[in-house]
C-alpha cells in the first residue's frame, strides 16, 4: 500500500486562526488522497491484509490469485464451472464420486454403479455391479449390452442369434447356439472344421413343415424351403396327407400316409435283411 504524502501540519503558533486554518488545509489535503488511494485500491497495491470485510471487496474488478479460506459452505458458493480434472467432488459418506468423466458410487469396498465417458474413444459406458464389484449389466454408447443373470420380462425382442455372443459369433467360436429368422430356425456349431448346421426346422408358404438334421457329407446340395443343405442330411417332412423320411439326396422314402398306409421307397426294400422285393418278384 502506498505511503501517505500529505505533509504533517507546523506547530502551533498560538495565533487560533492562523493555527485553524493550518489544520484544515492539512485535514483537506489529507481526505482528498485517502479518498484517491481507496478508490485505487487493487491486488498490486495491496500485500497483506489481516481483516477485510467482504462488503467491503468490489468483487466486479477483484483478482485473487491464491486464497486461503478457513470455512465456506455450500449456500455461500457461486461457480459458473467447477473443473472436475481438477477437482475431485465426493457425497458425505464418501461413496459417490465424481472425478473428470467418471460418476461412481461404491459400498466402500467396490464400485457398483459407473457411468462414464471415454473421450478417446468417444464411447458413454453405464455399469451396475453386484457384491463381488462384478458387471451384472453393462451398456454402452455403441449400442452394446450385457446382461448376467436372470431377466423376467412378458416381451423380450431379442436378435437373431440366441445362444452365443456377437465378438464369438463374428469370429465363428459360438460353439452351439441358434439363428432365427424367416427361413425358420438353425441349430449351428463352431468347431475346428468351421461352422456347420446340425438341425433346421422350417415351414414353407404351403405349411409344409421340415426337420433337417445334421451338416451333410458336403456333396452337392438341394435346396429345402429356401435353404441350401448338403446331401446325407437326415430329412422329415410333413406335409398334407403324409410324413416322409429319407436322406437329402437319396431316392430312399419311407411315408407315413394319413390313411394308415405305410409307403416304402428305394433301390431295395430289406426287412430284417430280406429283400422283400426281390422275393416277391420271385413268386410272381
Amino acid at each position: 500500500m502506498p505511503n501517505l504524502t500529505t505533509p504533517i501540519p507546523s506547530k502551533l503558533t498560538g495565533d487560533t486562526a492562523r493555527d485553524l486554518s493550518s489544520i484544515k488545509k492539512w485535514g483537506t489535503a489529507l481526505i482528498d488522497e485517502l479518498t484517491y488511494i481507496f478508490d485505487n485500491l487493487d491486488a498490486g497495491n495491496v500485500l497483506e491484509a489481516a481483516s477485510v470485510k467482504a462488503e467491503n471487496i468490489d468483487t466486479s474488478n477483484a483478482k485473487i490469485n491464491s486464497a486461503q479460506i478457513g470455512n465456506i459452505t455450500a449456500d455461500k458458493l457461486r461457480a459458473g464451472t467447477i473443473d472436475t480434472d481438477l477437482v475431485v467432488v465426493k457425497s458425505g459418506d464418501g461413496n459417490m464420486t465424481i472425478s473428470g468423466n467418471s460418476i461412481k458410487i461404491d459400498d466402500g469396498t467396490f464400485n457398483r454403479f459407473i457411468a462414464e465417458y471415454d473421450s478417446a474413444l468417444d464411447i458413454f459406458r453405464f455399469e451396475l455391479c453386484n457384491a463381488q464389484g462384478e458387471p451384472t449389466v453393462s451398456i454402452n454408447s455403441s449400442g452394446n449390452a450385457v446382461f448376467r443373470g436372470k431377466i423376467d420380462s412378458s416381451e423380450i425382442y431379442s436378435s437373431t442369434i440366441v445362444g452365443t455372443d456377437s465378438y464369438s459369433y463374428e469370429t465363428v467360436d459360438g460353439g452351439v447356439f441358434a439363428i432365427m429368422d424367416p427361413q425358420g430356425v438353425k441349430i449351428m456349431q463352431d468347431n475346428e472344421e468351421g461352422r456347420h448346421q446340425r438341425l433346421g426346422l422350417s415351414v414353407g408358404n404351403d405349411g409344409t413343415a421340415y426337420m433337417v438334421m445334421g451338416a451333410g457329407n458336403g456333396s452337392e446340395e438341394t435346396v429345402i424351403n429356401g435353404v441350401r443343405y448338403s446331401n446325407g442330411c437326415f430329412l422329415i417332412k410333413r406335409e398334407e396327407g403324409s410324413a416322409a423320411l429319407n436322406m437329402v439326396g437319396s431316392k430312399a422314402i419311407a411315408a407315413f400316409m394319413d390313411n394308415g398306409e405305410l409307403w416304402l421307397n428305394g433301390e431295395k426294400v430289406l426287412i430284417n435283411g430280406r429283400d422283400v422285393l426281390a422275393e416277391l418278384d420271385a413268386l410272381k
